[in-house]
């Protein structure tokens, strides 16, 4: 795990609001986040760890590209650019469990160059963003 992301989580466990600062328009709710996936207007990347994935499966038709990872942020970068075929225009929203690392991930894809990144800020599991994936009843796999 890099530095930067160690102090990125650092940061957005401290600091709650620091999680969506830029603001509510980066949200995509889960069942949004699946009609727009299931149109094709956009792709969902699971970005949590394989671990999770097998524990509560992931959404349906979903891209996984593990945050953590190394070598760190390049080694995730080079996996969503690989899933997007290298257009950082493609829509692309985030899921992890809690919203948390989404919204860290995003910020890092915009800092990167991405210009079209949704953060699904309920995660899989819920937050304080809404009940999440899985108790929403959303398709996994």
């Amino acid at each position: 795990m890099s530095r930067i992301h160690v102090l990125v989580a650092l940061i957005l466990l401290i600091l709650p609001g620091v999680a969506h600062a830029d603001g509510d328009a980066a949200l995509l709710s889960p069942p949004d986040a699946w009609a727009e996936a299931e149109s094709g207007r956009v792709v969902i990347i699971d970005i949590r760890n394989s671990p999770e994935w097998a524990w509560t499966g992931v959404a349906r038709g979903a891209a996984r590209a593990s945050w953590w990872q190394v070598p760190g942020g390049n080694g995730f970068l080079d996996d969503v650019l690989a899933i997007v075929g290298n257009q950082r225009s493609r829509a692309i929203a985030l899921i992890c469990a809690r919203g948390v690392r989404s919204s860290a991930a995003a910020a890092f894809l915009r800092a990167n160059g991405f210009t079209n990144v949704r953060d699904i800020g309920e995660g899989m599991l819920g937050s304080a963003a809404g009940p999440g994936w899985l108790a929403r009843e959303l398709p996994v796999e």
